[in-house]
């Protein structure tokens, strides 16, 4: 399963979107037992809050989700570097080149 299923790429483009990217993200979580949180209008939450949040007890992660050349914001870059800062939970940038890592943080 390290190759993205054809559900990332948009129909229109052939491009792989943040949206098809954190959809394929999502579907994966589900099905190896994970809970997901996204919050769908980013506009009414703390700015630079990462796109999800997946628990599976005693693990947490924090995942950016970002299109290939897909650049962080300033705040997303300073909440991250707090996560990155706490020794108990995984943060990170992912991208559609990093999907063979996703899938091997969702199988632990």
């Amino acid at each position: 399963m390290s190759t993205l299923p054809p559900s990332a790429y948009d129909q229109v483009s052939g491009l792989i979107s943040e949206k098809g990217f954190q959809s394929v993200i999502t579907e994966l979580a589900e099905h190896r037992g994970w809970f997901h949180h996204h919050t769908p209008d980013s506009r009414r939450s703390t700015p630079g809050f990462p796109d999800l949040v997946l628990i599976k007890p005693p693990k947490v992660i924090f995942l950016e989700v970002k299109r290939e050349k897909g650049r962080l914001s300033v705040p997303q870059a300073d909440v991250l570097s707090m996560l990155w800062g706490c020794n108990e939970v995984k943060a990170a940038v992912v991208r559609p080149s990093d999907w063979a890592q996703v899938v091997e943080w969702l199988s632990s």
